[in-house]
């Protein structure tokens, strides 16, 4: 029962710990993995798993293998800002793959990859011919940015010379049934208006609705809770 507690102790703290790590790497780290990111992860996975299956190892140097590694992270991370050569290194440099309609094998090679991979790349951005792309770069994360023959570009509205209400933020006031207060707060607005806007604008109350929507432009978009 003792080792069962401590088990139930230390994955709490690790995922604690986890998160701070994360919190530290910056918001940027949850939207790209780079090679540098994929080492920082399979290290730290490596710490708490140790930690976790070997009795002997204290809940202290579980969280002071985690912070030291945090600490490490950090400073790799402020020193690749101000390094150049160092971040270069460290997380490789994007590079053009595709050059004025252009695949680059060279490029390929190097980074093991066959034109159906490619092509995998381009789907996932909307593109599904090679024919239509006129520059593409890998980036450090893997990831594919693409620009198109001016042609293949959906013309925007002011090109059609049409006029359109300018875009704005909706802002989710209901999720699952929850009153969203931080969401009113942002918007200058509290529950009694919610409640009042939903019977007037919808015909409905706050309990019915499993989520809503709004936005200074169109005003509610909902859904109701199924029965």
């Amino acid at each position: 029962m003792e080792d069962m507690m401590m088990y139930a102790l230390k994955l709490t703290l690790g995922l604690i710990g986890v998160l701070i790590v994360l919190r530290l790497m910056g918001k940027k780290e949850l939207a790209q993995i780079t090679p540098l990111d994929f080492v920082y992860a399979l290290i730290l996975g490596g710490i708490i798993e140790e930690s976790l299956y070997d009795a002997t190892v204290p809940v202290y140097e579980m969280l002071f293998s985690i912070f030291f590694w945090a600490l490490l992270i950090f400073v790799l991370e402020k020193f690749a800002l101000k390094s150049r050569r160092f971040k270069s290194l460290a997380q490789g440099d994007p590079v053009i793959l595709i050059n004025d309609g252009q695949l680059n094998a060279e490029v390929m090679e190097k980074n093991n990859m066959d034109v159906d991979e490619v092509r995998m790349l381009l789907r996932l951005n909307g593109v599904f011919s090679l024919s239509k792309v006129k520059y593409a770069i890998l980036e450090e994360s893997g990831g594919l940015s693409v620009m198109q023959y001016a042609g293949e570009e959906p013309p925007s509205r002011n090109e059609l010379k049409t006029d359109y209400p300018e875009n704005v933020i909706s802002y989710l006031l209901v999720d699952a049934g929850k009153l969203e207060d931080q969401r009113l707060k942002e918007i200058g607005k509290d529950e009694t208006w919610l409640r009042e806007k939903l019977k007037e604008e919808r015909g409905v109350e706050l309990e019915d609705i499993f989520f809503a929507e709004w936005d200074e432009q169109n005003g509610f978009f909902i859904q109701k809770h199924q029965k």
